[in-house]
């Protein structure tokens, strides 16, 4: 049986929150807002593309397009890592 993956623009911060752009790529003017909004707080990430299913169980991908906020020397690998462990901490199936 084949699935259609998911592809999904996000927002992922160096500590690894992350907040969803939505499933069509996101406009400059989305971007640049992000961005001001990431630096006003004093925050850097970047604008990724993740191709999966959040919420299941399956690993989803994450590949890095864009540093935005302030300017920062975070590590993507240390963020990827952070991102997983809050996905895996916020899906449905741990919260039993």
């Amino acid at each position: 049986m084949h699935t259609e993956t998911e592809t999904r623009w996000i927002i992922l911060g160096a500590d690894g929150r992350h907040v969803s752009l939505g499933r069509t790529e996101p406009s400059e003017a989305e971007i640049v807002t992000a961005s001001d909004a990431l630096a006003a707080q004093g925050l850097s990430g970047w604008l990724a593309r993740m191709q999966g299913e959040y919420y299941s169980r399956a690993r989803v991908t994450l590949e890095p397009l864009q540093r935005i906020g302030i300017a920062h020397d975070a590590k993507w690998q240390a963020a990827l890592t952070a991102f997983h462990a809050v996905r895996h901490w916020r899906s449905p199936l741990c919260l039993k």
